[in-house]
């Protein structure tokens, strides 16, 4: 099976270390408004300044959730293809790639293959013929399945309250028993 993976709170601990640089460099603790900036649809002005002061020094702060690589060395042994699929670059590149692909490596952690700059995430799954989408993004996981490619949401502080009705997982153990189900 080919697996698409995202990275940012799926594979990383994401939003809790920017929320924090966030509330450093917007001078708030106010969760809300750290809140209503970081969810912005579009990246730009403070928050694109924010981005490229920081984003760099985050992806390489950000740690892995937990059981991550063992479940993802059990799935490889099992056979399955593992394919990052990531919106990284789209906005702010300046190293981002780089310095991605360089956290992954200090991790001990490989994949079959990384895409980068994926906002619209079925175009580089029905290219590489993906058969389960891992994503904390609820739009980005309705986008995917209208493709007809099987999803899995991945439980974060992006989504925990939402009632969708995706499969859910709330760990990486989980994660791979649901794999485990479906082949």
């Amino acid at each position: 099976m080919k697996i698409g993976i995202d990275i940012d709170d799926t594979i990383t601990c994401t939003s809790e270390l920017i929320i924090e640089y966030a509330k450093k460099h917007f001078n708030s603790d106010d969760d809300n408004f750290i809140s209503d900036i970081l969810r912005a649809k579009t990246i730009e002005g403070e928050l694109l300044d924010f981005y490229n002061d920081y984003l760099i020094e985050m992806v390489g702060k950000y740690e892995l959730k937990t059981d991550f690589k063992e479940v993802l060395e059990m799935l490889r042994a099992k056979g399955h293809r593992i394919i990052a699929i990531t919106a990284r670059g789209y906005t702010v590149d300046k190293g981002i790639i780089g310095a991605t692909e360089e956290y992954f490596k200090r991790a001990d952690v490989s994949f079959d293959k990384m895409i980068f700059r994926s906002v619209e995430k079925s175009l580089p799954c029905n290219e590489n013929s993906v058969d389960l989408m891992i994503d904390d993004s609820i739009s980005v996981l309705k986008e995917v399945s209208e493709k007809g490619i099987k999803t899995l949401l991945f439980t974060s502080i992006n989504n925990n309250d939402a009632d969708v009705n995706f499969d859910r997982a709330n760990n990486w153990n989980e994660v791979f028993e649901y794999i485990e189900n479906l082949v």
